[in-house]
């Protein structure tokens, strides 16, 4: 126990050394740097599966699976709209206004109609 011990401090301060002397990041963070947008990605590919198995259950488990999905959608929509107009530039024909037109006027729909 004694010798793993030194030889980790001495593998640490030789490490430490290094990074301060060249001003490179050490192995293990380039590392993880380099994997951590592929866990990222995977655990939202995880998140979203689980999210739209449980949406599909009935109870309180589904009711909030299904909030949640709302959300992602709502806050994808925001992030992705484009400029905002005014009523009058998307009032559907006959002075109609629903939730395209709403949606039109955030900027999350273009006008179809």
């Amino acid at each position: 126990m004694k010798i793993f011990l030194i030889v980790f401090g001495l593998l640490s301060a030789g490490v430490i050394t290094l990074a301060l002397a060249d001003q490179h990041k050490p192995l293990p963070t380039q590392a993880a740097e380099a994997v951590q947008p592929l866990a990222a990605q995977f655990s939202r590919t995880v998140s979203n599966t689980v999210n739209d198995f449980l949406a599909g259950t009935p109870g309180p488990i589904g009711d909030g699976a299904r909030h949640n999905q709302q959300q992602i959608a709502a806050t994808t929509a925001q992030a992705n709209r484009a400029t905002r107009k005014t009523m009058a530039e998307c009032l559907k024909p006959g002075a109609l206004i629903d939730l395209d037109v709403k949606e039109c006027m955030d900027g999350t729909r273009l006008k179809d109609w």
